[in-house]
C-alpha cells in the first residue's frame, strides 16, 4: 500500500533539497502554506515544497537540472520551464515510495531580508515571513478564485492581529475593481463548495476573511462592496 505524504515526510524531502541541491536553497526560499503551516500556524494541511527565487527575473531552468542530476529518476518532471525560465513543477519521490510535489517559481520582485526567516524545520534553509506571506495571499485574492487564501488570511490576522494595518496597505495596492468583483462573487455556499476539498478548514474563516476584506475595501474606496 502506498504511504501518504504527512508533516514528517514533507520535512523528509525538503532535507533532501538542503542535502542535495546546494545551489536551490542558495537562490531559493520556501514559500507557500506549507512553510507558514508547519512553523507558525497550524491552520491547514499543505504538503507541497514551493520555491520562491531571491533574485527578481531569475532562470530555474539550472535549478531544474540540478534537481534532475541530484535524483536520478526520482524526480518527475510536469510543467517545464517556459522561455524565460519562469517555473517549473515536479515529483520527487521519496525512498519509502512517497512523493512529494514540488514547485520552483522565479520572483517578480527582489526578495528583501525582511521576506524570509531560517526555517526552524530544517536548518540552513530560507523560508517565507509571516509578513511577506500575507502580502502574496492578498494578492492571490485578486488574482485567483480560491477560497482557501482567504482562510489563510484569516489565519494569519487571528495569529497576529497587529499585521492588520500592513494588510490594509497591501489592499490598496491591489485593483480595486477586481478584488471587488471576486470578493461578491463568494457567497457563503461558494465558500463551502470550494473548500470541500479542504476538510480540515473552516469555512467560517473564509467568509470572515471577505468580510474583513470587503469592509476595508469600502473604508479605503468609499464604494460598497
Amino acid at each position: 500500500m502506498k504511504k501518504a505524504l504527512n508533516e514528517a515526510t514533507l520535512v523528509a524531502g525538503l532535507k533532501l533539497i538542503r542535502e542535495n541541491c546546494p545551489r536551490l536553497v542558495a537562490s531559493c526560499y520556501w514559500a507557500g502554506t506549507s512553510a507558514i503551516a508547519l512553523e507558525e500556524l497550524h491552520h491547514r494541511r499543505s504538503f507541497d515544497l514551493d520555491f520562491h527565487t531571491r533574485l527578481a527575473h531569475q532562470s530555474t531552468a539550472p535549478l531544474l537540472e540540478e534537481i534532475r542530476a541530484a535524483f536520478p529518476g526520482a524526480f518527475r518532471l510536469l510543467q517545464t520551464p517556459d522561455a524565460f525560465g519562469s517555473g517549473f513543477q515536479g515529483i520527487l519521490m521519496l525512498e519509502d515510495g512517497v512523493e512529494v510535489a514540488i514547485e520552483v517559481l522565479s520572483n517578480f520582485e527582489q526578495a528583501e531580508p525582511e521576506d524570509m526567516r531560517q526555517a526552524k524545520t530544517v536548518q540552513g534553509v530560507m523560508r517565507v515571513s509571516l509578513e511577506r506571506y500575507l502580502a502574496d495571499k492578498i494578492q492571490c485574492v485578486a488574482e485567483r478564485m480560491e477560497a482557501r487564501d482567504l482562510v489563510d488570511i484569516q489565519a494569519v490576522l487571528s495569529h497576529m492581529p497587529v499585521l492588520q494595518d500592513l494588510a490594509r496597505r497591501i489592499l490598496r495596492e491591489q485593483d480595486a475593481l477586481i478584488l471587488a468583483e471576486r470578493l461578491l462573487s463568494w457567497t457563503d455556499k461558494a465558500l463551502a463548495d470550494d473548500l470541500v476539498a479542504y476538510p480540515d478548514v473552516n469555512p467560517v474563516d473564509a467568509r470572515k476573511a471577505r468580510d474583513w476584506l470587503s469592509r476595508e475595501l469600502k473604508t479605503s474606496t468609499g464604494e460598497d462592496v
